[in-house]
């Protein structure tokens, strides 16, 4: 993202609204580092809207924490993971380099549907991973999860704050 699009995002006002929200729910929020964010539930459907599975993810807003991603970390619990949040929905290209845990990608445009999997990503591969369509969510988690849940194209996504299990 560049300084001006950043800049640009940060002045739209379904940001500011967003913002206020979060800091009605979170007054502490400014304070918090990354580990501290509360986690999000991110649940797939099928097309009869039964729930196919349930991740808990870390969230990964901020550049730094996007750049950090789950990068030296040796092991991630099932059903959980990290949600990359963009601004706009735009094809993204995400590397393995630096990430030790084979994991599968799924890009979630903003309509809240899965546009592509990328299903075991190999630890420490800087080949480019691309979401082929326009997303605006990535959802990295164990590989061979997504297979284990069904998770294809087309598939719907529902967010929320309650983490999963509760």
């Amino acid at each position: 993202m560049t300084a001006a699009s950043r800049t640009a995002f940060f002045r739209r006002p379904s940001f500011r609204l967003c913002f206020l929200m979060v800091l009605t729910l979170f007054p502490a929020l400014p304070g918090l580092s990354a580990p501290d964010l509360p986690n999000v539930s991110v649940v797939f459907f099928d097309a009869k809207d039964r729930e196919l599975c349930r991740f808990e993810a870390e969230p990964a807003v901020t550049p730094e924490q996007q750049a950090q991603g789950l990068m030296f970390r040796s092991s991630l619990r099932r059903r959980t993971g990290m949600l990359f949040l963009h601004d706009r929905d735009e094809v993204q290209n995400y590397w393995m380099k630096n990430t030790w845990i084979p994991l599968d990608l799924i890009f979630i445009n903003g309509r809240y549907e899965v546009v592509h999997v990328h299903r075991g990503a190999r630890p420490r591969d800087e080949t480019n991973i691309s979401s082929r369509y326009p997303a605006r969510y990535i959802l990295e988690v164990n590989a061979g999860e997504a297979r284990e849940c069904a998770i294809t194209r087309g598939v719907r996504v529902r967010f929320g704050g309650v983490p999963a299990g509760r």
